[in-house]
């Protein structure tokens, strides 16, 4: 299923595995009815409680399973992580191939949701290049990767960058999140 799918939807995945897991509950719940109900005279503590209240940690055990996967998604997706199928050092390596671009740093890339990306990097380009050719390259890069929505700061060569954070062109300080 591609981009926007509902196989890529965090949402309806959530959704599908609440329903089974509600499934697998209810089917659980009249197993274990019926296994008290035959067995109602057997395996009662004194004061008469059936001792088959220690089956629910099985159950809620199942829950956490089955439910850890779509939360650990959800969190990174929440942090604004790296998605997993992108190497910011193959995009930083891509966005440093462009012609006139003299090295990339400050190389962030996340997920607003499963079907839209966001990069953003400042590139450093040579004397005298034609700064719309590399934003446009820089954006069908980004598209390449699945980037809906870009941001990229142009900085001369030999230009420190005056952002707080960022240091030197091409010093490797990129966040991942992970």
């Amino acid at each position: 299923e591609g981009a926007g799918g509902a196989g890529s939807s965090l949402a309806l995945r959530a959704a599908m595995v609440h329903v089974i897991g509600d499934i697998v509950q209810s089917v659980g719940v009249c197993v274990a009815a019926a296994l008290i109900w035959a067995f109602s005279d057997r395996w009662l503590d004194a004061s008469g409680v059936s001792y088959w209240y220690r089956v629910d940690p099985v159950f809620s055990l199942l829950v956490l399973y089955s439910s850890y996967g779509t939360m650990s998604e959800a969190v990174h997706l929440l942090m604004a992580g790296v998605p997993s199928d992108i190497n910011i050092s193959e995009v930083r390596s891509r966005l440093k191939a462009i012609p006139s671009v003299v090295g990339a740093h400050d190389v962030h890339v996340w997920a607003l949701s499963a079907s839209k990306r966001n990069m953003w990097a400042h590139l450093t380009v040579s004397a005298g290049a034609d700064s719309a050719s590399v934003l446009h390259a820089a954006q069908r890069a980004a598209a390449d990767f699945g980037c809906d929505h870009t941001c990229f700061q142009l900085e001369s060569e030999g230009h420190i960058c005056a952002a707080l954070h960022c240091g030197p062109p091409d010093v490797a300080h990129d966040h991942s999140h992970a």
